[in-house]
């Protein structure tokens, strides 16, 4: 007799891969980034990969709340293992070390090895870290030889040779060389970048030389040319200090690119030359991906060691060779030979380790269902808040710009916080006041050099009208916009939306038009006082906006200890005055939060909206402590729902 079969749920967790990577406005990095995740992707099969989960991670976030209930770790790459210069001689042994308390496996890919020094406490610490039974494997970009003879210890790691993930860039972004370009872009990097290095000839005094004989040069042979950047404001600078220096900032439109914001900006720049030369080292690799020749002016070995590894040595050249002639012959030597394509053996090369990690210690990841350490809340989309309307990218913030407020309602927020500032024309529009870090976003005024204090011209301290507003980007890119077009597009959220207005500290009289320009804005027919919030900072403020009759709530600031020491505001002073005027809720800077503040607003029945916090470490600690909205600018209701999300398997029998 045959038994009925039965299905049996076999709940579990999502097999959660960490993957780790630098975030800087370098996009070098980014490019790296990118890569590795779509080589992740690549090596999920295609009968589990519905069951894995990527989360994208800030080396110096140190979040490990969210880093130790990750399944797999993986580093995705870039001169990692150093210590000299930056901070990864700590970032990376403490995220190693959470890994090992949780019992995470760890592959490091494609990562640079810059050097080995016993005698130096951070190199030790380095090397420990990657002696570690949770490390599992290591591909090096370039120095093999030193990671195997000095860091390691133990034959327990994998390591093998690999090439830049880099260099699947052209199937990652989907763009390919312009092969009708006629102009060499010249990759500049900030000027005091080989004395760090050890090269205390190459002064910027001589580099202002260096690239004004190589332009001539390349003018001379027949070329155009064009300055071009990897995203560091520094580097941006140092360009067009070159272009002053040789007495040309009036063609800057046309002889320097746009500083990139998107990594896919800077791959799309690079693709529009015919030839490169770079300091960037990730400009020779976007280049070499895109089949440009290229010629690498070195400063750091790992260029000398990347020039080896793809055949061609001889377009890396050091300092003792950095003659404009000498250079620009090389590049025409180059660009005759064309750029050889990336071999799939070292495709391969980067392919195969990291598949072979994956599956081997993913699946019995996703077999076995691994324990959430802290219980998260219910719905996120309740908690978080999009701060200045959300950031983009881990990498900008405070820009109240569309295309942020868009990621932000694609991300799963439905509480949203934006600043909002009057125009010399009497028009609310989004920003941040009107101060040196906003103009700088706006690009309606530049520093200029490096060295030159920012100064605001008279003209602009007031702020800007609003039609010069409305036509300018954001770093170059993000659209700016105004409170009505904000308030018609938030509308559209959904029925649960919320949103919180910054009004800043306004004068008596802008305050007075604020008010005026908001009342013609929450006019229509909806119940505005159930959506939107006025943060507001003094008794003034509070006492003008009520008995104006807004439809709005109130939120009160709590300013942090210090302040409130200064001032000599009390707590008790705070809770009577929003009693008194029936104030619900309060907004505080992380720094005010602490166990005192949070049992006073719990006594007088107070909600609180916290500003802002970017690690899950510090929003768990938030949350329990009581607050009851946090504001963020990179975390999200939608990427933590899929973090923590529990699918299931039906087996029948």
């Amino acid at each position: 007799m045959f038994k009925r079969p039965y299905r049996k749920l076999i709940y579990r967790n999502k097999v959660k891969i960490l993957l780790v990577q630098i975030v800087n406005r370098n996009l070098g990095d980014q490019v790296i980034a990118d890569n590795a995740a779509y080589l992740v992707r690549q090596a999920l099969s295609r009968l589990t990969g519905r069951h894995y989960v990527i989360q994208r991670y800030d080396i110096q976030s140190e979040d490990y709340e969210m880093a130790k209930t990750a399944d797999l770790m993986i580093f995705d790459g870039g001169g990692l293992i150093k210590y000299r210069q930056e901070e990864f001689h700590a970032y990376v042994p403490a995220l190693v070390d959470c890994a090992r308390d949780h019992g995470i496996p760890v592959f490091f890919n494609c990562v640079g090895v810059e050097g080995y020094d016993p005698d130096d406490p951070r190199c030790r610490r380095l090397a420990d870290a990657l002696n570690a039974p949770c490390v599992k494997g290591i591909t090096v970009r370039d120095d093999l030889d030193t990671l195997r003879r000095y860091y390691l210890h133990t034959d327990q790691v994998f390591t093998a040779q690999a090439t830049d993930p880099a260099v699947f860039t052209p199937q990652v972004y989907g763009i390919q060389k312009d092969i009708r370009s006629k102009t060499i872009g010249l990759g500049i990097v900030r000027s005091r970048i080989f004395e760090d290095y050890g090269l205390a000839q190459i002064t910027r005094e001589f580099q202002l030389e260096m690239w004004q004989g190589i332009t001539k040069e390349l003018e001379a042979r027949g070329y155009a040319w064009q300055f071009f950047v990897n995203g560091l404001r520094s580097d941006y600078d140092f360009a067009r200090e070159i272009l002053v220096s040789m007495g040309r900032q009036s063609q800057a439109a046309v002889l320097l690119a746009p500083r990139p914001v998107e990594s896919g900006e800077l791959v799309g720049t690079i693709a529009s030359y015919a030839g490169v030369i770079a300091c960037r080292m990730h400009a020779n690799i976007i280049a070499y991906a895109l089949g440009i020749a290229s010629i690498g002016l070195v400063w750091n070995d790992k260029m000398v060691f990347w020039g080896d590894r793809i055949g061609c040595p001889e377009r890396f050249l050091k300092s003792t060779q950095f003659e404009p002639q000498t250079i620009v012959q090389c590049l025409e030597d180059s660009m005759s030979k064309g750029a050889p394509p990336c071999p799939q053996a070292l495709k391969a090369d980067i392919q195969k380790p990291l598949k072979k990690f994956i599956r081997q210690y993913g699946a019995p990841a996703w077999k076995q269902r691994r324990r959430i350490h802290l219980k998260k809340p219910a719905d996120w989309s309740r908690r978080l808040v999009a701060t200045a309307l959300g950031g983009l990218h881990l990498r900008y913030t405070n820009m109240n710009a569309r295309e942020s407020l868009e990621t932000a309602i694609g991300n799963g927020f439905c509480l949203f916080e934006a600043d909002i500032r009057m125009t010399l024309d009497g028009r609310l529009v989004c920003v941040n006041g009107w101060s040196k870090g906003s103009y700088e976003k706006l690009g309606a005024f530049s520093s200029g050099e490096a060295d030159v204090p920012f100064a605001v011209p008279a003209q602009l301290a007031g702020g800007l009208d609003s039609q010069t507003f409305l036509q300018c980007r954001l770093y170059g890119k993000y659209q700016t916009m105004d409170a009505a077009q904000l308030f018609d597009r938030i509308q559209q959220a959904g029925d649960g939306w919320k949103l919180i207005l910054d009004i800043g500290r306004p004068k008596k009289e802008t305050l007075a038009a604020m008010i005026q320009e908001l009342r013609v804005l929450c006019a229509e027919g909806i119940d505005w006082e159930a959506h939107l919030y006025l943060r507001l900072q003094s008794k003034y403020d509070v006492e003008t906006v009520q008995e104006a009759g807004l439809p709005v709530q109130v939120m009160y600031y709590i300013p942090p200890q210090t302040v409130r020491e200064e001032k000599h505001l009390t707590l008790d002073a705070i809770g009577r005055f929003c009693k008194k005027r029936r104030i619900q809720w309060v907004s505080m800077p992380k720094e005010a939060l602490d166990a005192q503040v949070m049992a006073y607003l719990k006594t007088q029945k107070l909600k609180s909206c916290l500003f802002s916090y970017n690690r899950y470490t510090d929003v768990l600690q938030a949350v329990e402590m009581g607050v009851d909205w946090i504001g963020t600018s990179y975390l999200s209701p939608g990427e933590l729902h899929e973090w923590w999300e529990t699918g299931y398997t039906i087996v029948v029998r």
